[in-house]
């Protein structure tokens, strides 16, 4: 969820029931206000006529009208009280609530009881007209709060989202986005100002640790060279026991894995540092067919029997050398991880190359076969590092790599862009 819409959101919980209770208070006080003004307005009446009554000669009426009664009242009561009452309305068909006052006077040494009948039909719709009013004022106001928030929000936080785009389109390797821009916000003045400073340390770092791996890689390769080369003059050495040539032989076994290795991993760097520059058309069959002839002879020791299945030529633009690895890495781990007599299946077609071989049940997790050292088994032959070397061919060219598992073949798919 957005920070927009969660602060919103926040709002709103906070504010529906601080309006809820609004709304009652403000319901209780109006019906109240119009309550005592009934009663107000009642008293007066109540005043008025016991005045009048007392003043006047003419004997007492004891039904004035419908809504105002006189009569007798026993002991020596006096005061006035409130109270409701439902009366049923023959012309309204309905019930309707009065407010009655009943108040005691005496006249000529006589105790009467006066009650004056007021609906409250005219109060109550009243009540409903303001109690509407003040809910559409409210709706009215909190639609138009959460409208102005929202568009406030957007306007604030626009120098936020332009930091978030940058940072996305910022490219470690080439260091190629100008520095964040200032805003008239000190939170996000400080925020641009600690991204100028780690993106230029991540940067100075990456070059760091790019020439040092270049320099590392390249110093390594004169040491094991003098290695290969004085044990291959030890080993033609006619004073060696049959131990001894058996040790030699495996510290060249060795020394051969490690000077693979640090030329997969120099090739690893430079295809991440983007070094493959140079690009021309590929015809992919003819790169296939090229890499198919140097693994003759593998696939007729391990009886392999490779199928290559064209519905469409296909072609794409990268670097030749990168493009001969690519594939080479792809099918040599189709024969590596394959068995006797197996089977392997090449597809092509207008976007997509499939490479599919025979094979036993992944030891791995699918997501880790393109992890660096991560191997489907214990194997000498291989280092953990081909896939790996794939996957950073495919991110450098935008290629998407699949890998699918059905009916014992291993397959895996790469999807060209347009």
């Amino acid at each position: 969820m957005k920070l927009i819409s969660k602060t919103l959101l926040f709002y709103l919980l906070i504010s529906m029931p601080l309006l809820v209770i609004a709304g009652l208070l403000s319901y209780h006080l109006i019906s109240q206000e119009i309550k005592d003004g009934v009663d107000e307005a009642l008293l007066r009446e109540k005043h008025h006529l016991e005045s009048a009554i007392i003043k006047s000669n003419e004997p007492l009426n004891i039904n004035l009208n419908e809504l105002t009664t006189i009569t007798t009242a026993p002991g020596n009561l006096e005061g006035h009280t409130f109270s409701n009452k439902l009366i049923y309305d023959s012309l309204e068909q309905e019930n309707i609530d009065y407010r009655i006052i009943s108040s005691y006077f005496k006249k000529e040494n006589k105790n009467y009881k006066l009650e004056i009948h007021r609906p409250t039909m005219e109060e109550e719709e009243l009540l409903e007209g303001l109690v509407s009013s003040f809910i559409l004022i409210v709706s009215f106001l909190v639609l138009a709060f959460f409208a102005l928030s929202w568009l406030l929000s957007k306007t604030l936080w626009k120098p936020f989202y332009l930091t978030v785009e940058k940072l996305n389109a910022y490219d470690i390797k080439n260091h190629s986005f100008t520095n964040f821009e200032k805003s008239g916000t000190k939170e996000f003045n400080s925020l641009n100002e600690s991204l100028n400073k780690m993106t230029e340390k991540i940067h100075s770092d990456f070059l760091q640790q790019k020439e040092f791996t270049e320099n590392a890689s390249h110093e390594m390769q004169t040491p094991l060279a003098v290695i290969k080369a004085n044990i291959g003059l030890l080993i033609q050495s006619p004073n060696l026991t049959e131990q001894e040539m058996g040790q030699l032989a495996a510290i060249d076994d060795t020394t051969k894995k490690l000077a693979s290795l640090n030329k997969a991993l120099l090739l690893l760097a430079k295809i991440e540092n983007n070094q493959f520059k140079e690009a021309e058309i590929i015809d992919i069959e003819k790169t296939i067919r090229k890499i198919k002839e140097n693994f003759e002879d593998l696939l007729d020791t391990k009886e392999i029997k490779l199928n290559t299945q064209i519905t469409s030529p296909l072609s794409v633009k990268m670097n030749s050398a990168l493009a001969d690895i690519l594939f080479t890495n792809l099918l040599q781990n189709a024969i590596r991880h394959n068995f006797k007599g197996g089977e392997i299946k090449i597809e092509l077609s207008t976007q997509s190359i499939t490479i599919s071989n025979t094979g036993e049940n992944l030891k791995v997790k699918p997501d880790d076969l393109f992890t660096r050292f991560k191997k489907n088994e214990a194997s000498n032959e291989s280092m953990g590092l081909g896939l790996a070397i794939v996957q950073s061919i495919c991110v450098l060219y935008g290629i998407e790599i699949q890998y699918d598992f059905k009916s014992r073949f291993h397959s895996f798919a790469l999807n060209f862009k347009n």
